[in-house]
């Protein structure tokens, strides 16, 4: 049986602009993050919004190393997901293929670079999947 993951990907404005004109992230082989076995067994104590946090500050760690802002929350069918285990992060996982818009639940834009504390977990300012627009204003 199918079931929806919640997957984190950070996204570039490229392709948020792609997004926003034909209804679907690109085609290709992705990393993303997401709950997983592996995150779940290095972090047992964690509840499932405690592994959510982790999944998306792994996302978010991801877009800064790459110089984003933004990551997308996508809802994918388990089946598309290909588990990574030799990743450095336990969230990792693989998908391919295009990304229809209407997987996707929200976006999380990071601080600006200047406004981050090195010391603390990234902060992310959430926005509905129907703002588009408005993402792509606020990191232009």
């Amino acid at each position: 049986m199918t079931r929806r993951i919640r997957t984190y990907l950070p996204v570039d404005t490229a392709e948020l602009r792609a997004l926003e004109q034909t209804r679907e992230l690109p085609a290709g082989t992705r990393t993303v993050f997401a709950v997983t076995d592996r995150l779940r067994a290095s972090a047992p104590t964690e509840d499932t919004e405690g592994l959510e946090y982790l999944a998306t500050q792994d996302a978010a760690t991801e877009a800064a190393a790459r110089g984003l802002r933004v990551v997308a929350a996508v809802d994918l069918d388990d089946e598309d997901l290909t588990d990574l285990p030799d990743a450095e992060s336990a969230c990792a996982v693989r998908i391919s293929g295009a990304l229809p818009q209407q997987h996707i639940a929200s976006f999380h834009l990071l601080d600006p670079p200047g406004e981050r504390d090195v010391d603390a977990d990234l902060e992310l300012s959430w926005y509905d999947a129907t703002e588009l627009a408005l993402v792509l204003h606020t990191i232009d």
